[in-house]
């Protein structure tokens, strides 16, 4: 468990992959692209963190799992995880931070 990890993170953040295709007289076209909405993105290593007994976590965790549990008012969710580390956001209704504690382990 890791107490008190602050998410200023914004969700609009987020890079979606999508596919469109677009068609001319002369040509068909399928593309696969990446857009990005804007926003601060936060992602975090698991070994710049420290449990609630003071011990870093390893550098990575073969498969993760991060659970959010909050301690303020603000919504917050874990966007993506890696063997490495995390990206985490908050709600984009607030200004404010969110306070969380985080719940991490390894599946399987």
């Amino acid at each position: 468990m890791v107490r008190n990890f602050c998410v200023w993170g914004e969700y609009s953040a987020v890079d979606f992959l999508f596919v469109h295709t677009e068609i001319i007289e002369s040509s068909k076209r399928i593309i696969f692209d990446r857009i990005g909405l804007g926003g601060k993105a936060q992602e975090s290593n698991f070994n710049t963190l420290y449990d609630y007994k003071g011990n870093q976590l390893p550098q990575e965790i073969e498969s993760p799992k991060v659970l959010v549990l909050p301690k303020n008012d603000i919504f917050c969710m874990v966007i993506e995880e890696s063997k490495t580390g995390f990206k985490i956001a908050k709600g984009n209704n607030s200004s404010e931070n969110g306070l969380v504690d985080l719940l991490i382990f390894e599946l399987g």
